[in-house]
Parts: structure tokens; C-alpha cells; sequence
């Protein structure tokens, strides 16, 4: 059960105490004061921690909030941060970069899972070149995920203007939605990296490229209804042709069985964690050297890495996801 609360700091406590009472294992915390207040955040952590430390939260946070005591505060939750990297209306939004990687890194090192909130044509002066950087920047601080609440809510679409045309929303629009369909919804960041290196194109650009095989497909923002009730394993098919379809343009045929069987497996994982479902796989890599650091260069793992094909069934032993050649 999921569900959203305007705290007060008189009674955290009393609001926190009765969450097992209430039967939240869910809790969203969506209140700029602790996104932005570092005082009133430790205060929340701390006392998350004292009374829901099973409850599974999810915490937007500014970045120039995000320092060390409060990542390992972070650390005794079970937890996910939203970093917010988007702009307000009528306000300049300046992207600092360093300041971004820096957080990224914090949070990657202490293991905490963390996403993106991100928009487009929303502050002041932002720009389809702009959004476009915003993306490319994003892709390589390995995000869980990235949201785009605009995508969702009529009360804050897009506004064009003389360096955000209507014709550059609808991109930057569709590109979003792409990038939730393939990378967040499709749970993508474990290979994501990985795979796109040997195509040496930007992520922006796979992802309009991706949006617009999400319209040839009708399953692009227009269909977006019907997509987003897509499982998991109907993206992961939406991923692996995509992806076939971008190495054969490539001319890097070769390197699709480590793609797919990347896909496949990490896929797997994830299913058996999110929704407790078991998995037989048909691979053409032995899993223990898809699962190695060597498959993070493609192109090496081609090389070097002898093919050979299995039947790997992947469940959980001891509540630990484990794998089995067949």
C-alpha cells in the first residue's frame, strides 16, 4: 500500500509509529521541505529509521542537499532517491554538472539505488539543445531510473517558446517517453551503458531514434495507455528487437548474441526480484562470464569470450536469486 502524507514536525513520530497499524509498506515523501531542508531531512531519516526501516520509501532530494551523513542515513533504509534535476517556471535552470556526478558517485558507492526527476521546456530560457545535453549527461551516472511527471499531468505540460518550439516539444516528448519506456520501465540499467557504446551514437539520439520506432509500432506516447501496460518481458521484447534492428543498421551483427543474451538475463534478475517469477533462458554466453565485469566492453567479450550455448534456469534459493546450468 502506497501513500502520501503532509507532515508536520510536531507529530513525525506519531505518523511514523502508526504506518505498521495503517498497513503502508509503501511511502512516497513529496514535500519540498525535505528535498531542500537538509535539517528536516536528517530529521525524517532518522526517525524513519527508529519507526519504518522495512517500509520501502521513496525520497526526491535537491542535490546540493545530498552530502555523506545524509547518504549514510540513507544507507539503514529501505529506500530509493529521485534526484531532482529539473527546472521551475519562470526560473533559470542552470545544470551543474559537477555537482550532479559528484552526487551520483555518493549514492553509487554507498549502493543506494537512485533515479532522475527530470522535464523539458519548463524553465526559463531551457532549450531542445539543452534537453538534449540534459539526457546525454544523465545516461552515464547509471540511474535506476529517469521520471518525467510532465509526461503524466496536464497541469504542467510544456509551454513552447522562441527557442522551444512546439515542433521541439513534441520531440523532447517523445524521447521522454521513450526513455521511460526503455531504460526506466524496462529496467535497463544494469547493460544499458554497456550496449550502447559499440553503436557510438549519443543517448539522446537512441532514444528519439527508439520513439520513433515506438510510433511505428504503436506503442509510442500516443498509444501510451495500451504501452504502459505492457509487462516487463513485452518491453524486454520491444528492447531486444530495437536493439537488433540498431546493430544490423550498425553494420555489428556479431555483437547481438552478448546484446541479447545481456537482455535476457539481466531481465531475469530483475523479474525474480520485482515480481518473484522464475526464468529458463536459452543463452548463447555460459552466465557466469555474463554476469562478470568482462561484459561491460561488448566488443572485448566478442573477442575473447568462447561462445557457448545453455538452457539456465534462474530462481530464488534461501530468498537469493541463484542460477542453474542445465
Amino acid at each position: 500500500m502506497q501513500s502520501e502524507y503532509n507532515f508536520d514536525l510536531s507529530n513525525l513520530d506519531s505518523e511514523l509509529s502508526s504506518f505498521a497499524k495503517k498497513g503502508i509498506t509503501e511511502f512516497a515523501l513529496h514535500d519540498e521541505r525535505f528535498a531542500s531542508d537538509k535539517k528536516a531531512l536528517v530529521d525524517f531519516l532518522k526517525k524513519a529509521e527508529r519507526w519504518i526501516p522495512d517500509v520501502y520509501i521513496s525520497i526526491p532530494i535537491h542535490a546540493q542537499v545530498l552530502d555523506a551523513e545524509v547518504a549514510g542515513l540513507l544507507q539503514n533504509l529501505f529506500c530509493s532517491v529521485d534526484l531532482i534535476m529539473r527546472g521551475e517556471n519562470g526560473k533559470k535552470f542552470f545544470l551543474d554538472k559537477k555537482l550532479f556526478s559528484k552526487k551520483a558517485a555518493l549514492l553509487n558507492n554507498a549502493g543506494i539505488v537512485f533515479g532522475l526527476l527530470m522535464d523539458y521546456a519548463r524553465a526559463d530560457g531551457d532549450s531542445v539543445k539543452a534537453f538534449r545535453e540534459r539526457v546525454d549527461f544523465a545516461l552515464p551516472l547509471y540511474p535506476n531510473h529517469i521520471d518525467f511527471e510532465q509526461l503524466y499531468s496536464s497541469q504542467k505540460e510544456a509551454k513552447s517558446t522562441a527557442v522551444f518550439s512546439s515542433q521541439d516539444i513534441t520531440w523532447a516528448r517523445d524521447a521522454a517517453f521513450a526513455i521511460s519506456v526503455f531504460y526506466s520501465a524496462g529496467r535497463a540499467v544494469p547493460w544499458f551503458n554497456s550496449v550502447l557504446k559499440p553503436l557510438k551514437i549519443a543517448p539522446s539520439k537512441f532514444f528519439s531514434d527508439f520513439a520513433e520506432w515506438q510510433r511505428c509500432n504503436n506503442c509510442g506516447f500516443e498509444s501510451r495507455e495500451k504501452t504502459l501496460e505492457a509487462s516487463h518481458k513485452e518491453i524486454e521484447k520491444m528492447q531486444t528487437l530495437f536493439l537488433e534492428e540498431k546493430y544490423s543498421e550498425k553494420r555489428l551483427e556479431h555483437l547481438f548474441p552478448v546484446v541479447a543474451d545481456l537482455v535476457k538475463i539481466n531481465g531475469a534478475f530483475s523479474r525474480l526480484e520485482g515480481e518473484g517469477e522464475e526464468s529458463e533462458l536459452k543463452l548463447n554466453f555460459n552466465p557466469d562470464d555474463l554476469m562478470s565485469p568482462a561484459a561491460f566492453d561488448i566488443n572485448s567479450f566478442s573477442e575473447n569470450v568462447c561462445m557457448e550455448e545453455c538452457r539456465v534456469r534462474i530462481y530464488a534459493s534461501n530468498g537469493e536469486p541463484v542460477y542453474k546450468i542445465f
